[in-house]
């Protein structure tokens, strides 16, 4: 019988979640957030704010790459929906991006929603810390924690400016 996502995440002797499974979930929601940035860029009516958003998009591109790249290294472990609902059961995922603000929102209200979703990409990372023994896992979440952080912080700026 074969073995479910969800059994593969955790090694029955250390129940220990694989960092190739965290990295399969923040991989999905940086092409939701690329996605994002992307249609905003497209509505947005202020020049430095589209600019930004095509440079938010570009490095949520960049960081789908990097963690692509990482996990190429290892056995491919193909994910079902039924496996990402089990792996997904506190919602982290699941409106990641994917409930902007409507159509007729303004830049303001665009760029909060944005920072919102960046810190649950924050959290999203940061809950699997202590998951892992091993520093370099530890270090390969703190550099999506630490990139996250840096969206944030170009929204909130961006946000004082205007």
């Amino acid at each position: 019988m074969a073995r479910s996502i969800l059994s593969r995440m955790f090694s029955p002797s250390k129940k220990e979640t694989r960092l190739r499974h965290v990295l399969q979930l923040g991989r999905l929601m940086e092409q939701q957030a690329e996605t994002f940035y992307r249609g905003f860029a497209e509505q947005a009516r202020d020049t430095d704010v589209r600019e930004l958003c095509l440079e938010l998009a570009n490095e949520e591109t960049q960081h789908f790459s990097l963690i692509d790249n990482m996990l190429s290294r290892w056995e491919s472990l193909p994910m079902s929906q039924e496996d990402l609902e089990s792996m997904d059961a506190a919602g982290r995922l699941r409106n990641v991006f994917l409930s902007p603000p409507p159509s007729d929102a303004t830049s303001e209200q665009i760029i909060e929603y944005a920072m919102n979703e960046e810190m649950r990409m924050v959290d999203f990372y940061k809950s699997f810390e202590k998951k892992f023994s091993h520093t370099w896992k530890e270090a390969k979440l703190w550099e999506m924690v630490a990139e996250e952080m840096g969206h944030f912080s170009k929204l909130r700026d961006m946000l004082s400016g205007l």
